[in-house]
C-alpha cells in the first residue's frame, strides 16, 4: 500500500541508513525473516531470496519456494519497508513538488488554483499501477523573492526523483539540480527547460491560439483577453498569452491594448471591470486561459444586457467539471491531466529503473479544442 509522507517525517528513514554501534532491540512482535527462516529450518538468506524474488542468484526448489511463501502468509509477515532501504540503500521515495502555499500571504482564488492542481496530480500519480512499489512524498516548496532555492531544499539525499509542478520563471534553480543522480521530471514548461530537463505539457501556446482562430473562424474579431491577475506569472499563463497574440498576428487583426485586461478571478472584481469597460460595445468575443474566468465572463456579459454568444462569443481553457455546467455551456481547451501524470511518472518511473536514460526534452500531450454553445455559430 502506497503512502503519502510529509518530506520531515520520511527524512527519518534516510537517517537510519547510517551505521550505528549496537544493534536495535526488537520492541514489537512484528513477523521477521529469521522467523519465516526458523519455522521453515532454512537460512534467512534463503528467506530473503525467496520474498525478494532473487532467485536468480542461488537456486532454490520449487517445493522450498512454497514452503517459505505459505509460512510467510500463515505467520501474517509484512516486508519491512526501512531494512529494504537499509540494505539496497534506496529509500523508494519519489517527490511531487508544489510551490508552498501561505495562507497569510496567498489570495483565496491563488489558494484554491494551488490545492485543486495537488489533489488532482497527487490522485493520479497515486493511482498508476507502476507505481505500487514507491512512495510519494510531497516536496512543500517555498519560494522567496530574495534567497534562490539551494539543493539541500530539494531532499536530493532522500528522494530518489521528483516530479516538478507549477515551475515559475523567478525559481529557475531545479534545472541546475537536476541529474541523472537525481532526475527531475517537469510537469509543465518554462522557456528553455527542455534543454536540461524532461518537460510533460500540453503545448500551450499552440492551444491558446487555436481557441482564438476558431473565434476567428466563426466570425469574431474583436476579441477581449482577460488575464487571471493572481495567476499571472505562471509559464503556462503565459504562454496562453503569447497564444492569443499568434493568432490575431496570424489573421491580421490589429490588436489593441484596450482589448488585453487582468483581473482578480472573483465575481465582485470581474463584475466591476465589464461596468467600467469602454470597449465593452465593440466587443464580440472574449478568450480567458482559465475556464474560471471564462464561467465569470458569462454571468457579468449576462448582466450587461448581452447574449452569450449571439453579441459576444467565450472561450476558456482547461476543461474544468464547470464548463459543463455553465449557461450557455463553455467551449474550452481540454488539458488532459491524467495523461499529463501518467506520462510524467511513467517516464520518471523507467528512468529510476535504468529502462531509459536521463535525458532533457520537450513530451507533447496531445489535446483539442471542446466545443460547446459559448462559441456555438448564431444562426442567420
Amino acid at each position: 500500500m502506497q503512502e503519502i509522507f510529509t518530506v520531515n517525517i520520511a527524512q527519518r528513514m534516510i537517517s537510519a541508513m547510517a551505521p550505528k554501534g549496537k544493534k536495535r532491540k526488537r520492541t514489537h512482535n512484528r513477523v521477521t525473516l529469521e522467523d519465516i527462516a526458523q519455522r521453515c529450518e532454512v537460512s534467512k538468506a534463503t528467506v530473503s531470496r525467496v520474498l525478494n524474488g532473487h532467485l536468480n542468484e542461488f537456486p532454490v526448489s520449487e517445493e522450498m519456494i512454497q514452503r517459505v511463501k505459505s509460512a510467510a502468509a500463515e505467520l501474517g509477515y509484512r516486508p519491512n519497508r526501512l531494512a529494504r532501504a537499509i540494505r539496497n540503500q534506496r529509500t523508494n521515495l519519489v517527490g511531487l513538488s508544489f510551490i508552498h502555499i501561505d495562507h497569510q500571504l496567498m489570495t483565496a482564488d491563488q489558494i484554491a488554483y494551488e490545492n485543486q492542481v495537488m489533489g488532482l496530480f497527487t490522485n493520479i500519480i497515486l493511482s498508476h499501477p507502476g507505481f505500487k512499489d514507491y512512495d510519494l512524498v510531497i516536496h512543500d516548496r517555498e519560494e522567496a523573492v530574495d534567497r534562490p532555492l539551494q539543493e539541500s531544499d530539494f531532499k536530493s539525499d532522500l528522494l530518489e526523483g521528483m516530479i516538478y509542478l507549477t515551475p515559475s520563471e523567478d525559481h529557475r534553480e531545479f534545472l541546475d539540480i537536476a541529474s541523472k543522480e537525481f532526475p527531475i521530471v517537469l510537469l509543465g514548461q518554462i522557456e528553455g527547460a527542455e534543454e536540461k530537463v524532461p518537460c510533460i505539457d500540453i503545448n500551450n501556446r499552440k492551444m491558446a491560439a487555436q481557441a482564438v482562430e476558431h473565434l476567428i473562424q466563426i466570425g469574431r474579431r474583436n476579441i477581449l483577453m482577460l488575464i487571471p491577475e493572481r495567476l499571472q506569472h505562471i509559464s503556462c499563463i503565459q504562454d496562453r498569452i503569447k497564444g492569443y497574440h499568434d493568432a490575431l498576428d496570424a489573421a491580421g487583426i490589429v490588436q489593441s491594448a484596450e482589448r488585453i485586461q487582468t483581473v482578480r478571478s472573483l465575481k465582485e472584481n470581474v463584475d466591476a471591470l465589464f461596468a467600467e469597460l469602454k470597449c465593452l460595445d465593440d466587443i464580440d468575443a472574449i478568450f480567458c486561459p482559465t475556464d474560471d474566468l471564462a464561467a465569470l465572463c458569462i454571468t457579468a456579459v449576462k448582466a450587461s444586457k448581452k447574449s452569450v454568444p449571439s453579441d459576444i462569443a467565450i472561450i476558456g481553457f482547461d476543461d474544468l467539471p464547470l464548463a459543463q455546467h455553465t449557461s450557455p455551456p463553455l467551449s474550452t481547451v481540454h488539458r488532459p491531466a491524467d495523461k499529463q501524470a501518467h506520462a510524467a511518472i511513467d517516464l520518471l518511473l523507467k528512468i529510476l529503473k535504468k529502462e531509459i536514460p536521463y535525458e532533457p526534452g520537450f513530451h507533447e500531450i496531445e489535446t483539442d479544442l471542446v466545443i460547446r454553445k459559448s462559441t456555438h455559430p448564431c444562426d442567420n
